[in-house]
């Protein structure tokens, strides 16, 4: 193996890890909310508020970030907001005052979207082989790191009654990838296409592609965060099985990811994006029609988890495919799946409460189905550029 090959290699396998520990950090949110709402005296409704302290730090970290990365060296920059993180999920469970723990939130968050642009972009810029399917594999790791961290806390729940130890084992976890990373060569753009007919609406598509990422984004990150609550509110589940099941929601996004590096290799990205919105509201329908029936609930969040799987990375492969993929690009992207994780959990849980928890597939299905309108005008521009 030469040595640019093996940078190569190292590069790639390095940001796969970063992606575990930024889905483990992602995901601890939702099954933490009871524990951190006990922890600061507040309701669900109240602490609906760290949605938005979360996702408007993610925000401003995509799109800062994706403008930094286009300036700096992209590794150095990727292991210092990993270690940000490191500091967010060492205070977060022993912070006893709302505001606190909001802007605490803030910052984990923006750190959170640096590093999601960064792995997206610095994959890209690598220009490895077949990248369509490495950037599956890339979001199949943050599915990997979803999975995990609901499973961890669960186990220290049961051990130790709180998610104090969940959060610090995950912080131990993200250390040693920061450390590899730090000293690594950064990968750098490509030069950018001559103005031609495949400019041809720049503006245009990277607003469609945004809004895309805003509506499948909220679908995703509602179901990981509310899962859990809803199906101890309709009694579907005890506090344990609650924990399985929303382990189960990414655990079946994991497989589902698995499956679409395969897929990608014998399938464009349209293709792949059509099969898993329609899947995802297919799997809502049965959400919404047997919602009372545990089997149904299991069955649906497998079905969904799959569904959703290949939607981001599909989204960023159509854009590289189609666009000059930047920094500033990528975290516009971003930006909008931000908004989506930021704006929809919020909504639920303002109304999850006053209106009742059916509230919550109720969002998801227009969400989903905003998503099958948005993909099918995106592809309509595709056909007219041509």
């Amino acid at each position: 193996m030469d040595k640019q090959l093996r940078h190569t290699v190292v590069l790639v396998g390095t940001y796969f890890l970063a992606y575990i520990v930024l889905g483990m950090t992602t995901a601890t949110l939702g099954p933490s909310l009871p524990y951190l709402a006990e922890n600061v005296g507040t309701s669900l409704k109240g602490i609906s508020s760290l949605f938005i302290a979360h996702r408007l730090g993610y925000m401003a970290g995509s799109f800062g970030g994706g403008r930094l990365y286009d300036r700096v060296r992209g590794n150095r920059l990727m292991a210092a907001v990993l270690l940000i993180m490191v500091a967010g999920m060492l205070t977060v469970p022993v912070v006893p005052i709302l505001a606190v723990l909001i802007a605490i939130l803030f910052l984990l968050g923006t750190a959170e979207g640096a590093v999601d642009v960064g792995g997206n972009i610095l994959l890209v810029w690598t220009r490895p082989p077949r990248i369509g399917s490495l950037m599956n594999a890339l979001h199949l790791f943050f599915g990997l790191g979803a999975l995990i961290s609901p499973l961890i806390l669960v186990q220290m729940i049961r051990r130790t009654g709180g998610i104090r130890w969940g959060y610090w084992l995950v912080a131990a976890l993200i250390v040693p990838i920061a450390l590899i990373l730090l000293p690594q060569e950064s990968p750098q753009p490509g030069p950018a296409p001559e103005e031609g007919g495949a400019r041809r609406g720049r503006l245009l598509l990277p607003l469609l592609i945004a809004v895309f990422f805003f509506l499948h984004v909220a679908a995703e990150s509602s179901y990981g965060a509310w899962i859990y609550t809803y199906s101890l509110t309709r009694k579907l589940a005890d506090q344990v099985s609650a924990g399985y099941l929303t382990s189960a929601f990414w655990g079946a996004f994991t497989l589902g990811r698995l499956g679409t590096i395969f897929l990608a290799l014998r399938i464009n990205a349209k293709r792949q994006l059509g099969g898993s919105v329609a899947g995802a509201f297919l799997s809502l329908v049965i959400l919404l029609i047997w919602g009372e029936s545990t089997a149904a609930v299991w069955i649906a969040t497998i079905a969904y988890g799959v569904s959703l799987a290949g939607l981001f990375p599909g989204s960023i492969t159509l854009a590289s495919e189609n666009l000059h993929l930047t920094g500033g690009v990528t975290g516009f992207f971003l930006v909008g799946s931000s908004l989506g994780a930021m704006t929809v959990p919020w909504l639920i849980g303002q109304f999850f409460e006053s209106v009742g928890p059916h509230v919550f597939p109720l969002f998801l299905a227009a969400a989903v189905a905003g998503s099958i309108l948005l993909l099918a005008a995106i592809l309509v521009l595709l056909r007219m550029r041509r």
